[in-house]
């Protein structure tokens, strides 16, 4: 049982030890709390994705990802991803605006719930291999579409990649 510190609550009767403990009140005001709850409800609603869970959703959703994917290649998260990436690729070079938003509407959506493998394997292997180093326009209207999330990750790598550049000069 935790001991309640403030007069009026059960075993307020306890000493204070140290001194510097203060009542549960002080500790919590509402908008912590209610960011917790939001934070809390969003874990519920939104399940891990695992490697498994990508294949089911690139199989069901996007046949000609899946149909990328070599039986050497499966089972290999990086790989797997970097089939979605090629797809990506050419729907970006032929300007396949429709196209280019299914595929990172689903990488979105798997980036924001994904365990620490296939997010991993999406920053690296989707978001890094496809974007970094790209300034050709029609990559930059692809850029546009990225989730947020996406397009803070992207720029936080760039930004180790312009660092280790600066460092090496």
């Amino acid at each position: 049982m935790i001991p309640f510190l403030s007069s009026g609550l059960p075993n307020s009767s306890l000493p204070i030890v140290d001194g510097s403990a203060q009542p549960f009140e002080h500790l919590l005001d509402f908008k912590t709390f209610a960011s917790l709850r939001r934070m809390v409800s969003n874990q519920k609603s939104k399940p891990l994705v695992k490697r498994a869970d990508f294949m089911k959703q690139v199989t069901l959703y996007l046949p000609e990802v899946a149909a990328r994917i070599e039986e050497s290649d499966f089972g290999i998260v990086h790989l797997e991803v970097g089939a979605m990436k090629l797809v990506a690729r050419d729907a970006i070079v032929a300007r396949d605006h429709v196209a280019i938003r299914r595929y990172l509407s689903l990488i979105a959506d798997l980036f924001e719930r994904a365990d620490a493998e296939l997010y991993d394997a999406i920053r690296i292997s989707f978001l890094e291999a496809l974007f970094l180093g790209e300034t050709s326009i029609v990559y930059m209207e692809a850029r546009h579409m990225l989730s947020r999330p996406m397009e803070n990750v992207l720029r936080q790598a760039e930004a180790r990649l312009e660092k280790s550049r600066t460092a090496t000069l």
